[in-house]
């Protein structure tokens, strides 16, 4: 296993915990097969969860963006922040999250690599 898969945070002052999330480095050979096997709507159900948990309190929105080659190409948490593939380096990079906006796109995040790490099994 590889293990730069591991989601780090990085501490920011004034920000929050900033996520740094890898995909596996072959990724773009499992997305077909996500896919195929239905994974898309099981991420969307799992988002889907975080909404009902959120939203209640507080309303931000989250989007996902999804591309037939590339998998989840951008999760966006509220109106300015969230996370986008990187497509060389294999990486999530954010943009302009905050403490809560940045756990939630990581979340998200990481269960989608998560999903894609069990075709390696």
């Amino acid at each position: 296993m590889d293990s730069r898969i591991y989601p780090t945070f990085s501490v920011v002052e004034d920000r929050g915990l900033i996520p740094s999330i890898n995909l596996p480095r072959n990724f773009k050979d499992y997305v077909e097969r996500f896919y195929q096997e239905g994974k898309k709507e099981g991420i969307e159900e799992y988002v889907d969860g975080i909404r009902v948990l959120i939203e209640g309190s507080r309303k931000i929105g989250i989007r996902l963006r999804w591309d037939e080659q590339l998998g989840l190409t951008n999760i966006s948490v509220g109106v300015h922040g969230g996370l986008d593939l990187e497509e060389k380096r294999g990486c999530f990079v954010e943009h302009n999250l905050g403490w809560d906006n940045s756990l939630i796109a990581s979340a998200i995040a990481t269960k989608y690599v998560s999903e894609l790490l069990k075709f390696e099994e």
